[in-house]
C-alpha cells in the first residue's frame, strides 16, 4: 500500500473518529428528544380520538383496516396492547388506558413518564465516546480500503452516521427515530443509483416491498403474543432493503443469524427469557455493512 493510500485511510479514520466521538452523541440526543415529543403527542392525541370514537360507537372497538381516523386509532390500540404485553408502557399511559376502558392487564408498565423522558436523552460516558469513535473510524476507513469510489463512499458514510445514531437511540430508549431511517433511505438509495443504476433502485424497491410484506404478516401472527415488529424496526429494515438492493437477502440473513446467536447465548446464560426482546439496531448495522461495503 502506497504512502498516499495510507494517508487517505488515516484521514478517513480521523474524520470517522471525530464524527463518532462528538457528532453522533449530539445527533442521538437531539433525535431522542424529538422522538419522545412526537410519540407523546401522537399517543395522547390517539387516546382523545379513541374516546370520541367510543362516544359514537360505544359497542365496538376501532380496527386497523378501517378508513381515516378510526383506522389510525385501531393501529394505536393494537400497538398499546403489544406494548402492554411487553411491559413497555409508562405508568401514566397504562392508567389512562384503564380509565378509557381498555384492559391492559398487570405488569403493563415498568416506569413513569418522567423516567421515560429521561431515557430519551443521551449524555455519553468516555468509554461510550471511545466505542463510537472506534466504530466510525473503521467504517469511514473501510470505504477506501474496499475500493469504494469517493462519491459512493461519502454516501455510505452518511448511512453509517445515521445507523450509528439509530443504534445509540435503540440501546438507550428502544426506539429508532424516523430521521435515521429517512437518512438511510435517501443516502442508501443514492448509493444504489450510483453503484448499480436503475436496476439497483428497482431491486431495492422490490426488496423494500418484500420486507414490508413480511413484517405485516409477522405482526398479524405475533401481535397477540407481544412479539410484533416495532414501527422503528420496520422503517429501518425497509430503508436498509432499499439501500442494499441486490444484496438485501444476504444482509438480512447476516443480521438475523447474529441476532439469533446473541439471543440463544442470552437464554443459555439465563440472561434472556423466551419472550424477552432485544434492541435490533446493532444487528441491523450488520445488515448495512454486509449489504453495502462487503457485498453491495
Amino acid at each position: 500500500m502506497t504512502g498516499y493510500a495510507l494517508n487517505v485511510l488515516a484521514l478517513c479514520a480521523a474524520v470517522g473518529a471525530t464524527a463518532g466521538a462528538f457528532a453522533i452523541p449530539r445527533i442521538a440526543d437531539m433525535l431522542l428528544s424529538r422522538a419522545y415529543l412526537r410519540s407523546y403527542t401522537w399517543w395522547y392525541r390517539c387516546l382523545d380520538d379513541f374516546a370520541h370514537y367510543r362516544d359514537v360507537c360505544p359497542d365496538r372497538l376501532p380496527r386497523q383496516n378501517e378508513k381515516g381516523t378510526a383506522g389510525a386509532v385501531g393501529i394505536w390500540l393494537a400497538d398499546c396492547r403489544s406494548q402492554a404485553l411487553k411491559g413497555a408502557l409508562t405508568h401514566e399511559r397504562a392508567e389512562a388506558l384503564r380509565e378509557a376502558g381498555i384492559d391492559v392487564g398487570k405488569g403493563a408498565s415498568t416506569r413513569s413518564e418522567v423516567e421515560q423522558q429521561r431515557r430519551c436523552s443521551f449524555s455519553p460516558r468516555p468509554w461510550q465516546r471511545a466505542v463510537l469513535a472506534a466504530a466510525m473510524a473503521l467504517w469511514f476507513a473501510a470505504q477506501p480500503l474496499f475500493g469504494v469510489p469517493w462519491h459512493q463512499g461519502a454516501l455510505l458514510c452518511v448511512c453509517g452516521v445515521a445507523m450509528a445514531s439509530g443504534v445509540v437511540c435503540d440501546l438507550r430508549a428502544r426506539m429508532i427515530p424516523l430521521e435515521c431511517c429517512a437518512a438511510l433511505l435517501v443516502a442508501g438509495g443514492a448509493y444504489q443509483l450510483l453503484r448499480h443504476g436503475s436496476a439497483g433502485i428497482a431491486e431495492g424497491a422490490v426488496a423494500a416491498a418484500a420486507v414490508l410484506a413480511v413484517c405485516w404478516t409477522a405482526n398479524r401472527i405475533a401481535r397477540k403474543s407481544g412479539g410484533s415488529v416495532g414501527f422503528g424496526d420496520i422503517r429501518c429494515m425497509t430503508a436498509l432493503a432499499f439501500a442494499c438492493g441486490p444484496a438485501t437477502l444476504l444482509g438480512a440473513a447476516a443480521c438475523y443469524v447474529s441476532a439469533c446467536a446473541v439471543s440463544l447465548a442470552g437464554m443459555l446464560a439465563h440472561r434472556l427469557g423466551r419472550r424477552d426482546g432485544i434492541p435490533m439496531a446493532p444487528f441491523l448495522s450488520i445488515w448495512l455493512a454486509v449489504g453495502t461495503t462487503v457485498l453491495g
